[in-house]
């Protein structure tokens, strides 16, 4: 994310202190680059792969950070964010858990051929994409509850925002 838009983010929490902040990182890429895996910490992040067989692999999965208590991460989210593509960030008035649950529910999709696969928008070369796959329904179902997501791409910031 831009300084500039970091900027504006500060200012918007400020103004709209109903809405927490979350970070949404591949764990695969955060441990390739920083050489450790993310661990869960209970209250300041969930993994994404929480259910089995997946929980078996969540440290490589999507993890999502409640930037509130993981003031310590912020640092490291936004240098990874730099180098690899593996964080997004987002506004919204859902807890934690509850962000985490209306994510989940996205990660497998069917394919017209009645296979199931999994559906990456934790990546942002994927969620840059996303209006692509989702019809303006899906869309605007897949943001239900978000007010703001962004996430770099070609460096520059865009936005995911349902119909």
């Amino acid at each position: 994310m831009t300084p500039e838009l970091q900027k504006e983010w500060s200012k918007y929490r400020e103004m709209h202190p109903e809405m927490k902040w979350y970070a949404l990182v591949s764990g695969l890429q955060y441990e390739r680059h920083f050489s450790e895996e993310i661990k869960y910490i209970a209250g300041t992040n969930n993994p994404l792969f929480r259910q089995y067989p997946d929980a078996k692999i969540a440290f490589a999965g999507p993890w999502l950070f409640d930037m509130a208590y993981a003031k310590s991460w912020e640092e490291k989210l936004s240098a990874l964010e730099k180098v690899a593509p593996s964080v997004s960030w987002l506004h919204t008035t859902l807890s934690l858990d509850k962000l985490t649950r209306h994510l989940e529910n996205y990660l497998n999709i069917e394919l017209e051929t009645g296979e199931t696969a999994l559906l990456r928008f934790y990546d942002p070369r994927i969620l840059h994409q996303i209006r692509d796959i989702f019809s303006p329904e899906q869309l605007s179902a897949f943001t239900d509850g978000i007010h703001e997501w962004v996430y770099s791409f070609d460096n520059n910031d865009h936005f995911v925002k349902g119909v």
